[in-house]
């Protein structure tokens, strides 16, 4: 009888063992899954000199210049990029070659002076200030993408009523720097 006991008891054994694979098997629930396309494009920064003409030129070239005349020239600021500017600073670096070695301790660049105005809403940036100071001057504030910002340029050779010949044949070179910067993030 032991033995019939313990074979019952196998085969039930053996049979909820199968039925739980079988059972196990069929077992199924619901689930969804959804999916995302994500990416992080970083914008830019593309500050773009243009000249307001045809002639595309933008380098200023003064010649034969003496003390009194003054000159004109025109830049337009384009922001080709897609975020906007916190702001456009302007600064000057320069070198001077003084042709009769006679300038003594006077800076050529001293005597040069620029004076900056907004063309369209005609406020005077900067007023006549001598290229030797030309540092971070701001040009432009908030300038939003594929704006642009058009800016006048006058060159003064300032006469000071006394002797200026020392500067006779020199030659004032500079490099106007433009500089955007972004806005502070979010």
């Amino acid at each position: 009888m032991k033995q019939y006991k313990q074979k019952i008891l196998i085969g039930v054994a053996a049979g909820m063992i199968g039925m739980g694979f079988v059972g196990g098997g069929t077992f199924a629930f619901f689930s969804d899954t959804e999916t995302t396309q994500n990416s992080f494009v970083s914008g830019t920064l593309d500050l773009e000199l243009q000249s307001p003409n045809e002639s595309g030129e933008l380098d200023i070239a003064l010649k034969d210049i003496k003390p009194g005349d003054k000159k004109t020239y025109s830049i337009n600021l384009h922001n080709a990029g897609s975020l906007t500017f916190k702001d456009v600073l302007l600064t000057s670096t320069y070198s001077i070659k003084d042709k009769n070695n006679d300038n003594k301790k006077a800076d050529f660049a001293d005597h040069i002076f620029v004076k900056i105005t907004n063309k369209d809403s005609g406020d005077v940036i900067s007023d006549y200030i001598p290229i030797s100071e030309l540092k971070d001057v701001t040009l432009a504030e908030g300038q939003v993408s594929e704006s642009t910002t058009k800016l006048q340029f006058d060159f003064w050779f300032k006469d000071n009523e006394g002797d200026q010949n020392m500067f006779q044949g020199d030659e004032l070179k500079f490099d106007l720097i433009f500089h955007a910067s972004q806005e502070k993030a979010e």
